[in-house]
């Protein structure tokens, strides 16, 4: 006989001192979390931080969530979302400025618990973290106090999901007849942004293959900001400047290359993600991090075998005008 897993509830959750909200990104670990806390029994707010850049099925599997558990799951943003900050930047995120976390993820949400702080609720960010994941999660504690300052959320922080395996999550699903977001069942390994900078060679296959005109965007945003970085350039020499304010303006791509292959646009790259392993093989992607947003449960993850990156690497916030 399985045994259920359950969580284990902190007492100043379970006493009401804190007031519990939880960060839901339509992937399965979260939805687990949703489920769990309530089993619990511990009332909860559930918020979405909507980036303007996840899949419709991401959409339309919170619609579901909703509808089949009669919750409500808040919705924060930032005006313009992902495109809104592209064009701003004439840039998209990088490995190593990773500002979509930040200003697209972590300030919405800390904004969302800081209003209700501001009427008098403690609260504490409920996260979908689980330790199997990764030695980075496993170091975690499952219930902390974060202080503000860099890189830190600025409040109390559990994850109540911390010792659950794989099997757990699913069966959680199972017990309570909610499906799983069909992008899991198409072939991803996470559920994110769409894409995520550091998407696997297959999810930008499947990508090219189901949502075309996903990749037709972004190919025209990429036209739009190297446009925009030619012609900020030119007004930044005639400014006076000696160097132009963007040193590569034709890398503005949305994958980023390494070890000396040039950058290439979208289209090539889902191009590049049709090829078999024996085939062209270009190290054209960031294996993915364990910090930004999934530092703090606002995306899901690949699983532990699809993700043998740097379990430390630090986001670094710039504003992309060397790319």
């Amino acid at each position: 006989m399985t045994m259920i897993q359950r969580i284990s509830v902190p007492e100043a959750v379970r006493s009401g001192e804190l007031s519990v909200v939880a960060s839901v990104s339509g992937g399965k670990d979260s939805t687990a979390l949703i489920l769990a806390l309530r089993e619990a029994e511990v009332p909860s707010r559930y918020v979405f931080a909507d980036t303007g850049w996840e899949a419709p099925e991401t959409y339309a599997y919170l619609d579901t969530l909703r509808r089949i558990l009669g919750i409500a799951i808040d919705v924060v943003g930032v005006e313009g979302g992902m495109v809104g900050k592209i064009r701003k930047r004439a840039g998209f995120p990088t490995r190593l400025g990773r500002w979509c976390t930040t200003e697209l993820k972590v300030e919405p949400q800390r904004a969302y618990h800081d209003a209700l702080v501001a009427r008098g609720i403690e609260t504490v960010a409920a996260m979908g973290i689980r330790a199997e994941e990764s030695e980075a999660r496993a170091r975690m504690p499952a219930f902390e106090l974060e202080e503000s300052g860099y890189r830190s959320w600025g409040g109390w922080l559990w994850r109540p999901l911390l010792a659950w395996t794989i099997a757990d999550v699913i069966a959680i699903h199972h017990r309570h007849d909610v499906p799983l977001n069909p992008l899991y069942l198409r072939g991803h390994d996470r559920v994110g942004c769409y894409p995520c900078i550091f998407s696997s060679k297959n999810e930008i296959r499947l990508i090219g293959d189901h949502a075309p005109q996903r990749v037709d965007e972004i190919a025209a945003i990429e036209s739009e900001c190297a446009a925009l970085r030619v012609a900020r350039n030119e007004e930044h020499v005639a400014a006076g400047n000696e160097d132009p304010r963007y040193a590569f303006p034709q890398h503005a791509t949305f994958f980023q290359t390494k070890h000396g292959v040039e950058p290439m646009g979208i289209r090539s790259v889902v191009e590049w993600s049709r090829t078999s392993r024996g085939g062209r093989q270009l190290q054209l992607l960031a294996e993915p991090p364990t910090g930004g947003c999934m530092r703090w449960g606002m995306c899901e993850p690949p699983t532990k075998a699809g993700s043998e990156g740097n379990e430390d690497e630090e986001d670094e916030e710039d504003e992309g005008d060397d790319r």
